[in-house]
């Protein structure tokens, strides 16, 4: 099958294609009705004119034909139809043609043409000889032509008896023949053909014009597109920071908008993903660390009182170490687990009303034979009145704990840590304030990581897992808090916990 069309196949094609079609249908259908209605305008004109015409022709005719005069009848048919330019036939009573004159006739034909066709069949002759007038179409080899066809009404003699009474009165006027007006209708088609040829030109014009748009338009549709098709290609390829230049606010704007985004998510997805498996290979790195230690002291020991290797007046102390050490084991085997169902989700909280005064004084007590131990000065400070949590109780307790260990941890000796309470703007909020090292400011956003290493002067001995600031940030954040921090080096830190009161 040979096909003589390809329907385009880009977009650029296709919106081109298309608006051509529907320009070109729209001035189809516009032409097509304005033939239409300027054809009816002008017919509808013409008949009114010719009507009137015809109606005057036998009013002028029926005089003469009255008197049977039938020159005289020929000499009026014929002035009529040159001066109307009209093809006149004269019909008597017996609808018999009495004369035919046609202007543009040969001049060595007959005005009277007895045998020729009247133009109408016999029941619209009787329907005229009935006193109606009549119009149609007639349509000829070359040219259509007009025909009305008027009745010739004998005038009533209005004769009065002595009583005033008419004696024909009520009685219809008597039809004594008929006149037929037959014009061209050249000058309409004509007209209709001058108006079809500007219509013409003028949808050639409205062809082009809308061409020249469509194809401005389409460009300035498919142009982004392209660039997104570029761009996603480039992504396909791993090159994830094309971004498309904005030029719209419109729909296709919006796209690209939307692609820019899409584009900076996956950037940013991709720079976590490389974040987090750094994290899990440091993670990994750091356990075995924090293993390593622990688990090597416990098996030394263990092997040297096995071997004989340490007197019995001294392996009460090399248990108490490998004690030590198992308990830290332990404490790091909890808190891992610990983080791995905060991270998955899998923490469920047993939220009740909490008094702050009671959760803080709790925390307090918990952490101050510790600080006593090391020579700490702690303190206790909290406003009064302050309103009560709803949360989980040991989770929350945990979170103080930890922060309050931490700050004894890195205090030295004759050093102080605070414990504040206040509410602020609907805030419960806690801090803990130390006087101790502090933390190096290009090492606070890391700090809540899983085994993050500061530096030497904040490296945690071998009671603590490295984990105790991520799942203080993990427990805050589940009860809808937050946790932030201020520290200056050699001088100490303040943590912040704000949490819905």
């Amino acid at each position: 099958m040979i096909r003589f069309f390809n329907k385009p196949r880009s977009l650029f094609g296709k919106l081109i294609f298309s608006h051509l079609i529907v320009v070109a249908l729209s001035m189809i259908a516009i032409g097509i009705f304005l033939s239409y209605m300027i054809e009816n305008y002008f017919i509808t004109t013409r008949e009114w004119e010719v009507t009137g015409h015809a109606r005057d022709a036998a009013y002028l005719i029926g005089e003469d034909l009255k008197k049977n005069d039938l020159d005289e009848v020929e000499k009026t048919a014929e002035t009529l139809a040159y001066s109307l330019d009209a093809k006149i036939r004269v019909l008597d009573a017996n609808h018999i043609i009495q004369f035919t004159i046609d202007p543009d006739a040969e001049d060595d034909e007959s005005g009277r043409e007895q045998s020729e066709e009247v133009g109408l069949e016999e029941r619209e002759i009787e329907h005229v000889f009935q006193g109606n007038m009549l119009t149609k179409k007639v349509y000829g080899p070359v040219l259509q032509r007009l025909l009305v066809a008027a009745p010739v009404l004998e005038e009533e003699i209005e004769e009065e008896d002595p009583g005033g009474v008419n004696e024909n009165e009520g009685e219809e006027p008597q039809v004594i023949g008929a006149v037929t007006l037959s014009v061209p209708l050249r000058g309409v088609e004509e007209t209709l053909a001058y108006i079809s040829q500007l219509m013409l030109y003028s949808g050639g014009i409205g062809v082009a014009i809308a061409t020249v748009l469509a194809f401005s338009l389409s460009k300035t549709l498919t142009r982004p597109l392209q660039k997104i098709n570029r761009a996603a290609l480039d992504m396909a390829a791993g090159n994830f920071k094309s971004k498309i230049e904005e030029e719209s606010d419109d729909e296709i704007g919006g796209v690209v908008k939307t692609f820019n985004y899409s584009v900076e998510q996956v950037e940013k997805y991709l720079e976590e993903q490389k974040r987090l498996e750094m994290l899990r290979r440091n993670l990994v790195a750091n356990v075995s660390h924090e293993l390593k230690a622990p688990l090597a002291s416990v098996r030394g020991f263990s092997e040297l009182m096995l071997d004989g290797f340490i007197d019995e007046d001294e392996k009460k102390k090399y248990l108490k170490v490998i004690l030590d050490n198992s308990v830290h084991l332990s404490r790091l085997v909890d808190d891992l687990l610990t983080l791995s169902h905060l991270e998955s989700g899998q923490l469920s909280l047993e939220k009740q009303e909490i008094s702050v005064n009671d959760l803080a004084a709790w925390s307090f007590d918990s952490v101050s034979p510790r600080g006593e131990a090391k020579g700490i000065n702690l303190k206790l400070d909290l406003e009064p009145e302050l309103p009560a949590l709803y949360g989980d109780r040991h989770r929350l307790h945990e979170v103080l704990v930890n922060l309050l260990n931490n700050a004894i941890e890195y205090t030295p000796p004759d050093g102080e840590v605070f414990l504040r309470g206040k509410h602020y703007q609907g805030q419960v909020i806690f801090e803990v304030e130390d006087t101790g090292c502090g933390i190096p400011e290009e090492e606070l956003p890391y700090i809540f990581e899983r085994f993050y290493k500061v530096d030497k002067s904040r490296r945690r001995n071998a009671q603590g897992s490295g984990l105790g600031l991520a799942i203080t940030k993990h427990l805050v954040e589940l009860h809808g808090g937050n946790i932030e921090v201020e520290s200056k080096v050699g001088k100490g830190s303040t943590f912040r916990v704000s949490l819905p009161g």
